[in-house]
């Protein structure tokens, strides 16, 4: 009960220093204008228009800059390093780590979302996450609003794309806890729109493709190839269906399940 009122109160004033800090940066170019104005410069409405414009993407540089900054400053304060909450095994949903865990991660991405978005570059996004402490090869494309957590824990090789509102998950609840866990993805990969990468999947190939809305669930392995569904299965690319010889794998997961069934009677 205690964290979660913590969780709430350092959410709630975390989003209006955001917020503030992103009226200011807009304010002060409204501001600079009508000093310009209606000050003691006596420049024409063409000059001040033009101060404007100088000002304005300095203002949106120093937005992007403080908000970033946050960013590291709140994890580096917060955590530290993912890789030690990883360290301690499987974490009690109600510990001061999984509280901390919580509040970092929510920050992080309350503070990133709008000056990566808003400048849309995928040098940016890439330098961001790799300040945060992901390894991210050259060439790899990333769309802003991919959902990652747990940078420390993330590795993405050379000439890969990650589409926009793809999640790159290094944690998992299960047993009663958190579990961190590490992500691999290696180089010339695709996560195409909304694909989801859970700890416990591994890709084990170059030259994979996740069509959009795949997800890699804890177990499963996916070659070269593109994969689609959940669970994700191989396809042709050509017809979408399933390449020749391949059985489904929701049909082969009932027939386990039917023979585990059948070992219990």
């Amino acid at each position: 009960m205690e964290q979660g009122l913590l969780e709430y109160f350092f959410t709630m004033y975390f989003k209006f220093f955001v917020l503030a800090v992103i009226m200011a940066a807009f304010y002060a170019n409204g501001a600079i204008f009508h000093h310009i104005m209606y000050g003691d410069f006596f420049l024409s409405t063409n000059a001040a228009f033009g101060v404007s414009l100088v000002v304005f993407p300095l203002s949106v540089v120093a937005l992007v800059l403080v908000l970033l900054s946050t960013c590291l400053l709140i994890k580096w304060i917060v955590i530290g390093n993912f890789s030690s909450l990883q360290s301690h095994g499987l974490i009690a949903v109600d510990s001061w780590h999984s509280f901390k865990w919580g509040m970092c991660n929510q920050m992080i991405h309350e503070a990133c979302a709008f000056p990566l978005e808003l400048l849309d570059e995928f040098w940016l996004t890439a330098t961001f996450w790799k300040l945060m402490g992901a390894k991210i090869g050259q060439n790899t494309l990333m769309d802003p609003n991919v959902l990652l957590y747990e940078a420390d824990l993330l590795e993405i090789g050379d000439n890969c794309r990650i589409e926009e509102e793809s999640t790159l998950l290094c944690h998992k609840f299960n047993d009663g806890g958190l579990k961190l866990d590490r992500i691999v993805v290696p180089s010339s990969c695709s996560l195409q729109a909304r694909s989801v990468v859970f700890p416990g999947g591994e890709i084990c190939d170059e030259n994979v493709t996740m069509l959009p809305l795949t997800p890699l669930n804890p177990g499963e392995k996916l070659s070269t190839g593109y994969w689609q569904g959940s669970p994700a299965e191989r396809v042709s690319i050509k017809t979408g269906s399933l390449l020749p010889g391949v059985t489904r794998r929701s049909t082969m997961l009932l027939q386990r399940a039917s023979i585990s069934a059948n070992d219990i009677v």
